[in-house]
């Protein structure tokens, strides 16, 4: 089986997600398939067709900034050109966790071939609570097939009021269930995250007490997108987050699954991450 050469694309990511030692543990999960070779790179701006020609899929784990407050660091055009052509031409690009957020200077392009995104500027918000029940929304799906019906993730980021660009072909993986009783909570909006409370009521805010995406596919061109906006360290110690994950990562190189869970039988429930 041929395998899938993955280029992931990080550097000024905020700073509670300023890990290198993540892009690496991307980097181990993914290769201990045995089905992806990656390279990482953390300056990704004037890149050219010839540049990316080698790969069969993006990985994305990009802010921009430092504080989700400032100003994003776009990739810009050039880069931003190449990227919308080596999708639609056929290959794939994969969304990690933050990556979802865009600043109004990120152009209209950029939010369709995310297909759902967040944006500060339009009442999308953090959710603060930290631990969250995932309900896997299409059980069919060869991405999610064999994944539970709801499963745990620890101490990661609850993105909501996700909005849905109109031109997305978005198919909704996993989604968590917003409730307002996760806003019952002192120093809730937190300076760094703000958030509007309309009238001062939380049940006024926008997606409040509805389900948000939180794993999906997107349609670009010819191309495939997968997007995750959970991610934080600990997920990748969930069978059902890392599964997801490795088969949306394939998904969006091939537009096949092959791979299949952890096996955690026998003997092999000593084994450490990767798993694989």
């Amino acid at each position: 089986m041929k395998t899938i050469n993955v280029l992931l694309v990080s550097g000024l990511v905020t700073i509670e997600h300023q890990s290198r030692k993540l892009n690496e543990r991307l980097r181990e999960l993914l290769e201990a398939t045995g089905r992806f070779q990656v390279a990482i790179v953390e300056e990704f701006r004037h890149i050219t067709p010839e540049f990316l020609e080698p790969y069969d899929v993006l990985l994305i784990n990009y802010d921009g900034k430092l504080l989700p407050t400032q100003p994003a660091r776009r990739f810009g055009e050039q880069t931003e050109h190449v990227i919308y052509d080596f999708v639609a031409q056929g290959k794939g690009i994969i969304f990690y966790h933050s990556s979802i957020w865009v600043d109004p200077h990120w152009p209209d392009e950029w939010r369709k071939l995310l297909g759902g995104y967040c944006a500060m500027d339009q009442g999308c918000r953090r959710c603060p609570k930290d631990d969250h029940i995932v309900e896997t929304m299409d059980p069919d799906h060869p991405i999610t097939k064999g994944i539970d019906a709801k499963w745990m993730n620890v101490f990661d980021d609850l993105f909501t009021q996700l909005i849905i660009h109109p031109e997305a072909k978005m198919h909704v993986l996993a989604s968590i269930y917003d409730n307002i009783d996760f806003y019952r909570v002192p120093g809730f909006p937190p300076a760094h995250h703000p958030a509007a409370i309309p009238d001062g009521d939380l049940a006024k805010m926008p997606g409040v007490n509805q389900y948000t995406p939180v794993i999906w596919t997107n349609e670009y061109g010819k191309g495939r997108v997968f997007v995750t906006s959970i991610g934080h360290w600990e997920a990748l110690d969930r069978f059902n987050f890392i599964t997801m994950f490795v088969r949306g990562c394939e998904w969006a190189a091939t537009g096949e699954v092959t791979l299949q869970k952890p096996d955690r039988s026998g003997d092999n429930r000593l084994k450490l991450f990767p798993y694989y």
